[in-house]
């Protein structure tokens, strides 16, 4: 089948907006993608230009969070080329999801596709080479129906809009642009529970902590482990790093999601620095043995950790040219600027 051209009007190629200023909020593109299940099958609806969902009421989205979501980024290379990130990784991070919430997989092949039109769809929004921006997707999953018990849905939306957003911490990434968390006395998950998938009540759960840590003018808030409250799990809504000697660790926890960012970083800190790493606990008491702290994700890249405070105790960490050196290399993959010795890119044709 012919891919279809989607055409702006103007001489422009990108839209009129200042990508170098651009905070982390939401942009209304002019297209989403959207495919439904119903019937035991997926329909794609391919773009749609609504951006506002009309869903049933008794929907399990609503009222017992059946619901899931992913971030990913589209970046634009020196040669105008547009790259997704690392796709498929977050298809299958999907997927894992919705076994757990007993929901129909999304086909890769499906999500792809999505991925594919509603980039060559809002072209124009996709931020300038050098500029510091990106476009970034979130794909969602919802249980939808006419239901008031609690079941999985038999019915599903999976939907894909974009937004071209700036860094996730004001500032962005820099050796003056430290910032400072507070260990929290709440919990994001439960042992055992919806930890390790990109639920969106585990977000829910993190806005009463999160706002006490920024009412108290830290960042964020960082979370220990549900079981002890003894070992360290996630930075906001980030994965946590961190140095000792010449090692990068970084939690290993059934609770907690698992960073396709991070996951990115400790392959190249083993495969081009040749920098030992580890997934392992962390002890919140470990952190008098780190030289340097940091923390990861989709949104937050890395983001340096000037210090934490854990009621009257405080840690405070140098920056380490180390962070540096992955920031550069991660970034330099994703906008094509470097080579990517692991397959990561994914060209998009516009």
């Amino acid at each position: 089948m012919k891919k279809p051209q989607y055409y702006f009007l103007g001489e422009r190629n990108t839209a009129d907006l200042d990508f170098s200023n651009l905070g982390f909020d939401y942009i209304a593109c002019p297209y989403r993608f959207e495919a439904v299940f119903q019937h035991g099958l997926w329909r794609s609806r391919g773009l749609v230009e609504d951006n506002t969902m009309h869903i049933p009421e008794g929907s399990q989205c609503l009222h017992y969070g059946q619901q899931l979501f992913e971030g990913m980024k589209v970046f634009r290379g020196g040669d105008d080329t547009i790259y997704a990130f690392r796709p498929r990784d977050n298809s299958r991070r999907l997927n894992e999801g919705a076994r757990y919430i007993r929901g129909p997989e999304v086909p890769e092949e499906l999500f792809i596709r999505g991925i594919e039109e509603v980039v060559a769809a809002n072209h124009p929004y996709v931020p300038p080479h050098g500029s510091g921006a990106s476009l970034y997707l979130r794909p969602f999953y919802v249980g939808i129906g006419d239901n008031v018990g609690v079941k999985p849905a038999t019915d599903y939306v999976f939907r894909i809009f974009v937004a071209p957003v700036g860094p996730y911490y004001k500032g962005g990434f820099g050796p003056d642009q430290g910032k400072s968390f507070m260990v929290s006395r709440y919990d994001r998950a439960a042992p055992s529970g919806t930890g390790h998938i990109k639920a969106g009540g585990n977000y829910a759960a993190s806005f009463h902590p999160g706002s006490e840590a920024k009412s108290a003018g830290f960042v964020d808030a960082i979370y220990l482990d549900p079981a002890e409250h003894k070992f360290i799990e996630e930075v906001g809504a980030a994965n946590f790093l961190a140095f000792k000697g010449d090692a990068l660790l970084t939690p290993d926890s059934p609770s907690i999601l698992r960073s396709i960012t991070r996951q990115s970083l400790l392959e190249i800190a083993a495969e081009i620095f040749k920098w030992p790493t580890e997934e392992r606990k962390i002890s919140v008491d470990e952190l008098d043995d780190f030289s340097a702290a940091a923390c990861c994700g989709t949104a937050a890249v890395i983001t340096w950790i000037e210090s934490i405070v854990d009621a009257d105790r405080k840690w405070e960490f140098p920056f380490d040219e180390r962070w540096q050196k992955l920031y550069d290399v991660l970034v330099g993959i994703q906008t094509g600027a470097k080579d990517d010795p692991f397959g990561w890119r994914y060209e998009i044709s516009v």
